[in-house]
This record gives C-alpha cells, structure tokens and sequence, in this order.
C-alpha cells in the first residue's frame, strides 16, 4: 500500500492541438472532481480556431480538480486538470498510467502528450499534439503539483452517473448551436433516455424569442460572445483585408459539356463521385500549372513572389461552428474520382469537426462555392497568405449569346477570382480565368495537355 503523503496529482497541460493554435476554449466538461476515469476516457470538449476536439484523459484515477468552466479560454500549456493516478512520488510510472503510447490516444513513451509526472526533469520541450505523443528521451521539464489529495469515496459513495445528460456529441453540438441546455431537459425520447435531435429541435422551438439575450443593454438586443473558429475567422479576414491589396475579375462559362461529360461518366458507371464541382478543380489544377503566379504567396522579406509546384486546395466550407478551409494536398496529382472523394470527406469531417490541423492549414490556393449555398456569384476575400481565391456561382439554365448573335438557353455559372494585385496585376488573372473558362467550355482539350 502507498501512503497516501507519497501519492502524486498528475497535471495534465492544456495540450498544443495545432500549428500556431495558442489557446483553446472549454466547452464542455464530461467529468466532474471525484469521478473515477479511466485512461482515453474523454475529459472535456475543446474548441480552437480550427474544430472542436475530445481530449482524452492520458491517466486512470481520481479527478482531484478542473481549471476553468465552459466558456473559459486557457493558453496551450497551462494546467487542464489535475488527476490522482496512484502513482507513488519517485516511480517513473504508477498503476494509473498508461504502460504504452497505443494505451492512450494522447500517450507517449513514458507519460501523456501534455500531461507531466512528479518525477520527470530535464530541458523545456512545450507541450505537443495530442494523438502523436513525444519522442524517446523527450522531456517537457514541468513538474507535478504535489498537493494534499482529495478525500477518496468509499464505494457506497461514488456515484455511477455524473448526471451528465445522455446525447451523442453531434446532438450536443446541436444544442450548443440553437441555445438549448441539455441539462434542463432531463430524459430524452431516445434509448435510456437518451436525447435526440428531435427533442432538441422542440426544446428550440419552445424557447420564447421575445426576451432579451444576455449582455445586451437594451430590451431586444443580445450580445454573442465571438470565440474559437468565428474568433480566428474575423481576425483572419482582418488581417486579409489589411495586408493584402486585392482586385477581382469574373466570367460567365457554359457549363453544357462539362455536365455532358459528368453523364457520361456517370453512364459508365453510376456510382461515380465525378461531380461537376470535382470535374472543375480537376481543370483549375491544370490551369494552374500554366498560371504559377495564381498558385503562391507574396513574402515581404525581400519582397519576392514565392510560387509552389503542389497545388494544395483549400475548400472553403461552412460548419455549425463557423468557416473553415479543409486542404486538398497535391490536388494536382488526384484523378477526378480521387479528388471527389477526397471533397467528401474533408466536408464530412469538416461538418462534425474530426478533421486535424494538417487538414486544416497549409493551402496554396482556395475555392469558395458560393453556388452550394444557391448564390450565383459573390466576390471572396483572398485567403491570406495566398495570391488568390476562386469562386464558383450556381450552375443555372440561363440565356446565354452564343455564335455571336444567337440566343439560347445554356447552364451557366460564373466564376470570379480575387487575387492579390502586388502578386499578379488584371492581365494575368484574366488570362489564367479565361483558361479555365476554355478548358470548361470544351473539356476534350485537356487531352493536348496530357
């Protein structure tokens, strides 16, 4: 037996959930002191500018204390939550510690990716992502809080429910969406009681629309608190529309035989994922390669136009919780079935908000689809650092000139690309917009580029 003078509360560090991600926001909180968790068991919901992330508890034991309630935002590194794993002070791993990194997602060889032990010293390493662990002999140099442990329960008096309300984490994003606090509805409809997006959606519906939101100063007005990704989005489009000196051209393109070839496609075979969006950015990673300088970054140290040979689409893609950019990588050596399928999953991920960090950084250039939320043009704001942006209008049945005097009814779209004036000036970004326009318009031509 280890007395209980010699026990150590593990500290476990807000850990680092992406490339230059500094903060996150507390969400939720699924465990409260006292609880018994074991190791992978989720702790608490964080949300950064780029999803809402599960973390994982590294550590079996006793929840001794949270730092923060929903809504705080703490700095990656500072202290999450303090758990009593039994380990003795002065044993590199005790009985609540996971024994390897696969036992824990947030695992690494001796201890959690952002949780420290007593015993471990040694140069400041930071904390690292969660789910990649640290390398052999990595040493984040903290040191536990040794701190007087918790009255443990006794069997009788450990409770077996939290009294946390039953519902799986997208009807709690749904929630969280529409106002409602899950708390106050008590047993759902579902299995257990578990609640279900139908007794969220009546929940909604029987909230009065009449009342003053909190924080608004006067009857009528309510104040909503910008975090997380809207928060890393105002700052971003700031920063975009401050740094980077934008122009914009558009063109309306017939899109007639680009959706003959998608039913052609689609006659071959009929679960083909060669949509009219995928067939299109197949065609603008081909026309990018003749417009280098739509596909890079304006660097002011020098200054120099840095271009790239990948093409790494980002597709701008609306969330429950605001914009986010999932990344297509090398866009430009996908087949249009790949790329399809790679478009579904990013949105997929995107929407539930499992996507990582790699996913969600990293683009050279970016398309906005305006014509999947039924607008049929709008100009976007350039993806800062990128030289340019395209977006893509609804394809509709419009009238449409053709043979330079007759008038017919055609599916067109219109696409408008903003683009950085200090990188390209109007003469490029036409040109390589009309390229795409051609290679749309009469998609056989791809053929003399292969």
């Amino acid at each position: 037996m280890t007395d209980a003078a010699d026990r150590t509360i593990r500290e476990f560090l807000v850990p680092d959930l992406g490339e230059g991600l500094l903060d996150a926001t507390i969400v939720e909180w699924l465990v409260v002191p006292g609880d018994t968790v074991t190791v992978n068991q989720p702790l608490c919901v964080l949300e950064t500018a780029k999803a809402e992330v599960e973390i994982p508890s590294p550590y079996a034991g006793t929840v001794v204390e949270r730092r923060g309630e929903p809504g705080r935002t703490l700095l990656v590194g500072t202290p999450l939550i303090f758990i009593d794993s039994g380990a003795p002070a002065g044993t590199g791993r005790g009985p609540g510690v996971a024994e390897d990194p696969s036992a824990a997602t947030s695992a690494g060889p001796d201890t959690a990716a952002g949780a420290v032990s007593a015993d471990r010293t040694g140069a400041d390493s930071g904390p690292v992502l969660v789910g990649y662990g640290t390398s052999a002999g990595t040493d984040t140099g903290r040191r536990a809080v040794r701190r007087r442990p918790a009255p443990r329960r006794s069997p009788s008096t450990v409770p077996t429910d939290t009294g946390r309300p039953r519902a799986k984490p997208p009807v709690r994003h749904l929630a969280r969406r529409l106002g409602v606090d899950l708390a106050v509805l008590g047993a759902g409809s579902g299995p257990e009681g578990t609640i279900t997006r139908t007794d969220v959606h009546a929940a909604a519906a029987s909230l009065s629309t009449g009342t003053a939101g909190d924080g608004g100063s006067e009857p009528g007005t309510r104040s909503i608190p910008v975090r997380g990704i809207r928060a890393r989005t105002a700052a971003h489009m700031e920063r975009a529309r401050r740094e980077i000196p934008d122009a914009h051209c558009s063109l309306t393109v017939d899109f007639s035989r680009l959706l003959a070839l998608r039913d052609r496609l689609r006659a071959r075979d009929a679960e083909s994922a060669a949509t009219p969006f995928a067939l299109l950015l197949r065609l603008l990673t081909l026309t990018l390669r003749g417009h280098p300088r739509l596909n890079a970054t304006y660097v002011q140290d020098g200054p120099v136009v840095r271009t790239y040979d990948a093409v790494h689409l980002g597709i701008g893609t609306a969330t429950p919780r605001g914009l986010v950019v999932p990344v297509v990588r090398d866009a430009q050596d996908l087949s249009t079935v790949r790329l399809a399928q790679e478009l579904a999953r990013l949105a997929d991920g995107a929407r539930v908000g499992t996507l990582t960090p790699r996913e969600l950084t990293g683009s050279t250039f970016t398309v906005s689809n305006f014509g999947a939320l039924g607008l049929d043009e709008g100009v976007p704001v350039v993806n800062h650092p990128e030289a340019a942006i395209l977006g893509v209008g609804a394809i509709r049945p419009r009238p449409h000139v053709v043979d330079g005097d007759r008038l017919v009814v055609r599916p067109t779209a219109k696409l408008t690309c903003a683009f950085d004036h200090r990188v390209c000036d109007g003469a490029e970004a036409a040109a390589f917009l009309t390229a795409l326009g051609a290679l749309v318009e009469d998609p056989d031509t791809i053929l003399l580029r292969l």
